[in-house]
């Protein structure tokens, strides 16, 4: 089978990036503490600013697709929830259950779903490509915090107690998806000085998590991780497209709708399993090189996606 050029064209530049930032940890040009500051940065700085921008300027339609948006996401949230219950008994530990199923559901949108479907489908695509991209960490992010946060609190509490739902609604990324949401909602204008500084950081957020990833991945070892990354990297690059057809078609949702869906579901583990993983310092190999195995399959799984639907 032949690679497609824009599978290509979009995943190695990503892999090349990941390289970069292995070899310069692998070197120790770079220390593990300067490698969690730039994780720390993309956490707590960029993704959250990056997300407020997107959130305030984001243009839906009048009348939202609801049958498609519902279909995808009931299928990969679905598919969260139903992984995380299994994996907690499988892996004695929650927290490492959450980032688990969090990397089976969770695909790379922006830095590579984006222009993956645009150089596929064309403009067409763009109204259910930005619809997803757009309900996606909204959707997801809440259930992941909530996760950790029960976790870190301590699984003898309940998930209602303030501290952990504090937690929850002070979480940056939720902040800058509910900032966002409002700027948008009440229409105001964000001054054009503002908009080109946050568009900079915005573009600084893909490039540095993926050599962050990469960097990390020089100070973890990954062998003891390799057979859940194999059960990640099956479910995420097959099994959820899979799903997602299934249930595309039996919608009755247009050709392009169903061509979208099924490549954005088949897209690789997102950058954002390891930023979690950071985040809460609990299965950074895990995540990682689960990220990095999966854009690797990728390379094939799209292909093989983008050869078989049809617009």
């Amino acid at each position: 089978m032949v690679i497609l050029s824009p599978v290509v064209e979009v995943v190695l530049p990503i892999f090349m990036v990941i390289a970069l930032g292995y070899g310069v940890g692998i070197r120790r040009w770079i220390g593990e503490s300067s490698v969690q500051g730039l994780s720390i940065y993309v956490f707590n700085i960029a993704v959250p600013l990056l997300l407020f921008k997107s959130m305030s300027v984001v243009t839906l339609p009048e009348m939202l697709p609801w049958r498609g948006v519902m279909g995808y996401f009931g299928c990969a949230i679905g598919l969260l929830i139903s992984i995380f219950f299994v994996a907690r008994f499988w892996l004695r530990d929650n927290a490492t259950a959450g980032i688990f199923a969090f990397c089976s559901s969770y695909g790379n949108f922006i830095p590579l779903g984006i222009p993956l479907v645009l150089m596929a489908f064309g403009d067409e695509a763009t109204v259910p490509l930005f619809i997803l991209v757009a309900f996606q960490a909204p959707l997801f992010f809440p259930i992941m915090i909530l996760i950790q946060e029960r976790a870190r609190a301590g699984e003898h509490r309940d998930p209602t107690q303030w501290p952990v739902l504090k937690s929850v609604i002070s979480n940056q990324f939720l902040l800058g998806i509910g900032l966002g949401a409002v700027i948008n909602i009440s229409g105001v204008t964000l001054p054009l000085v503002l908009v080109k500084s946050l568009d900079l950081i915005g573009q600084s957020a893909g490039p540095a998590a993926l050599f962050t990833v990469g960097a990390a991945l020089s100070f973890y070892p990954i062998r003891g991780v390799l057979r859940s990354v194999a059960i990640i990297v099956v479910v995420k690059n097959v099994l959820l497209p899979l799903l997602v057809w299934q249930v595309a078609r039996s919608l009755g949702l247009p050709p392009l709708w169903q061509a979208v869906m099924v490549v954005m579901a088949a897209l690789p583990v997102g950058i954002n399993s390891y930023l979690f993983a950071e985040r809460y310092q609990c299965a950074q190999p895990l995540a990682g090189s689960a990220a990095v195995i999966s854009t690797g399959v990728s390379l094939v799984t799209l292909s093989v996606v983008l050869a078989l639907v049809k617009v």
